[in-house]
């Protein structure tokens, strides 16, 4: 006869760190882990706690134009104060740069379409804005109005992209391998071709080029890098593409990396270029010095890679695709069009930390920091400022957390899975859904809670002992029940934040996620 000896459960505590380290797509489900995130939806990853994302407000309206936003224009001036923001939607250039309470009218009207590149140039005759569309004539703003440029040796309304190199305006042109460049120090005038026909092997068109360095500033040491639509990379040192000898501009080498999405594909990163191609986002500085099949080791979406390949798959060939570095929320944008000026979605990542999250619900054509504040253009003529508050302006922000799975320390031990409590820093009252998912299933279901923001009355208006004074910020730690028994355990937690009953916009909630805390039962369990 067998004797049955009951083994003693124990209940033990177990803290679940916050995924600091953010979106994880690349790790093996099995082996994550515990600072990183299986999803991270409308939640940044500061350096040690999560905070919900930030809403954005209606900062101009173009009614009744309701044409999709799909260009935004900063012009910089020597004076701070006469910095201009401009819109470009449908067939017209707005100005955009002050909240309007009334239709704005076009500065720019009859353009053939408003997918613009720009940038600004200084000569000696000021500073501009030159702005190109690929189907019309150039540009310009110089502070007061806004001019077509007189280009001649090319067409100029073949122009499609731009970029400045040493005193100089370079483009390219539609359907061509060929560039072109300015006289020095001006920003119209006679253009020279620069064929590259000769350089680039599989053929294509140039797609997009840009200068870079390898000292972290502008001197010897810049490049000019030519990018055509199949990948390739053609890398030109010196300064005078007049000279008759080899030391004026010279290549230096080719290379090849993965086809470039969009003409919005190059982003100036400090000294580097950034490129969103079909291979993720690269730096330029590190995709020339290493094999394609290397890729993924520089890519600066290498956590989340699998997603970005699926994506650039997916969604190419649309419209939008644009990398925007914001200094001010230490983070990086990249802009991801699943439907073309329908839905976009954005892959973020902590400039100081390099982990990365998704939002979603700021549908944008297109992203321009201006004076240190974020705006994107929408698909519904409005210009909205992102970053700024505390909800979406008319709607919620849907957020949604799922951690990595833990072993909780004993990873060949079943456990059963009782109690949980998130440790939550808010000046309001929150209590969003959590349930759990068990060995690796994803069928968890939490609650979408509305988080409601504490609507106090405002210091100097409240009336003494009648006004309600604002809470001040606090950790809620309650415990709810849950249910689950296996031996990995992945914590599912979502809510919503709500500008519902909020009449003073200057109002936001105040809501981080600092980890979690679980009750956990091991034993033999019949």
């Amino acid at each position: 006869m067998f004797q049955v000896t009951a083994v003693p459960q124990t209940a033990r505590g177990l803290s679940i760190p916050a995924p600091v380290a953010g979106w994880d797509a690349i790790s093996p489900i099995a082996a994550m882990p515990p600072t990183n995130a299986i999803t991270l939806d409308n939640v940044f990853p500061q350096p040690g706690y999560l905070e919900i994302r930030k809403g954005h407000k209606v900062h101009n309206d173009l009614d009744p134009v309701d044409d999709a936003v799909e260009s935004l224009m900063a012009y910089h001036a020597p004076n701070t104060d006469n910095d201009k923001l401009f819109a470009a939607a449908g067939t017209a250039i707005y100005d955009v740069t002050v909240i309007a309470s009334a239709t704005i009218s076009a500065s720019v009207t009859d353009v053939s379409n408003a997918r613009y590149q720009h940038l600004n140039v200084a000569t000696s005759g000021g500073n501009f804005l030159w702005a190109c569309n690929g189907t019309d004539s150039p540009i310009t703003y110089d502070g007061s109005a806004w001019a077509t440029t007189t280009i001649s040796g090319i067409t100029p309304g073949n122009i499609a992209n731009c970029a400045v190199f040493k005193g100089r305006i370079w483009g390219a042109l539609n359907d061509s391998l060929d560039a072109f460049y300015l006289p020095l120090d001006a920003i119209q005038g006679t253009a020279a071709t620069f064929d590259l026909t000769g350089v680039f092997k599989n053929g294509g068109f140039l797609q997009a080029l840009g200068s870079w360095s390898v000292d972290s500033g502008n001197g010897p040491n810049d490049y000019m890098a030519f990018i055509t639509s199949r990948g390739e990379v053609a890398v030109y040192a010196g300064s005078d593409p007049t000279a008759s000898d080899s030391t004026g501009f010279s290549i230096v080498n080719t290379y090849q990396i993965g086809a470039p999405i969009g003409r919005r594909c190059l982003t100036k990163v400090g000294a580097d270029l950034a490129v969103i191609c079909i291979d993720g986002v690269v730096p330029l500085s590190k995709a020339l010095l290493t094999d394609r099949a290397a890729t993924l080791n520089i890519a600066i979406t290498k956590a989340i890679q699998p997603v970005m390949n699926q994506s650039a798959r997916d969604y190419g060939a649309n419209f939008g695709w644009q990398l925007t570095p914001y200094p001010r929320g230490t983070r990086a944008i990249l802009n991801v069009p699943v439907t073309e000026n329908v839905e976009q979605h954005q892959y973020i990542m902590n400039t100081i930390t390099g982990a990365w999250c998704r939002f979603k619900g700021e549908n944008a054509n297109c992203w321009e920091v201006f004076q240190d504040r974020l705006f994107y253009g929408g698909n519904d003529g409005r210009i909205y400022e992102a970053d700024c508050q505390g909800f979406d302006e008319g709607s919620k922000i849907d957020f949604l957390v799922k951690t990595s799975f833990n072993y909780c320390g004993a990873q060949g031990q079943l456990k059963q899975f009782i109690m949980a409590r998130a440790l939550l820093t808010t000046d309001g009252q929150v209590s969003p859904g959590m349930a759990i998912n068990v060995d690796f299933s994803d069928d968890a279901v939490a609650d979408l809670l509305t988080q409601q923001i504490n609507t106090a009355d405002l210091w100097d208006v409240a009336l003494w002992d009648s006004g309600t004074w604002p809470q001040t910020s606090h950790i809620t730690t309650d415990w709810v029940s849950i249910g689950g028994m296996g031996y990995a355990v992945s914590i599912s937690m979502s809510g919503s934040v709500s500008s519902e009953g909020i009449t003073d916009p200057a109002q936001s909630l105040l809501l981080q996620i600092n980890g979690w805390d679980m009750l956990v039962l091991d034993g033999a369990f019949l």
